[in-house]
């Protein structure tokens, strides 16, 4: 009877060891700091884009409504990544994809990306990926050369492959436009 008691014991023992371990290498795996999060926009000529986010911890939504775009001349989406950069250590900022073949250098603007934090909708400062694409024959204002802080930078023209926008330890932002013919 002793000896089975024992073995329960070192069978426990065995177990609550193994626990420990395995808590260990979950902390410690925790404290190499996040995980980087991809999210990836495909704008496509004549139909909706779409929009990939890989690697969101606590998930994310898609807002598309009015206040992030105009359904009359353009596509639009705002990504939420739901306690990400809450601190907002990533910087807001933007950027325009130029077509070059738009009938006025000022405004030829094709795409928008930009990167902000929720601070307006919910306050809870979660880092946010927007994204404007005219429909063909539509532009907005190009940025200002020489860059001028405070404004979106030109990322040049648009590009029919994938193109990181930016890219740190927590978040890379990928953007994949429609061919324009000509280039």
């Amino acid at each position: 009877m002793k000896m089975k008691g024992n073995i329960v014991l070192a069978a426990i023992g065995v177990a609550l060891g193994t626990m420990l371990i395995l808590t260990q290498a979950v902390r410690s795996d925790q404290r190499q700091g996040p995980h980087r999060i991809v999210v990836r926009i495909n704008d496509q000529a004549f139909a909706s884009p779409e929009i990939e986010v890989i690697g969101a911890p606590a998930g994310y939504n898609i807002y598309t409504g009015e206040a992030v775009n105009n359904f009359a001349v353009e596509d639009g989406g705002l990504i939420t990544l739901l306690g990400v950069d809450t601190e907002a250590s990533i910087p807001d900022q933007g950027w325009r994809y130029i077509d070059p073949k738009a009938p006025d250098p000022a405004h030829a603007a094709a795409d928008i990306v930009w990167i902000e934090h929720d601070f307006d909708f919910f306050g809870t400062g979660d880092v946010r990926v927007g994204f404007n694409s005219h429909f063909p024959g539509g532009w907005d204002t190009t940025p200002p050369s020489p860059p001028v802080p405070g404004f979106d930078l030109n990322a040049g023209p648009v590009k029919p492959y994938w193109v990181t926008v930016y890219s740190d330890d927590i978040l890379e932002v990928q953007f994949k436009g429609p061919a324009v013919p000509g280039q």
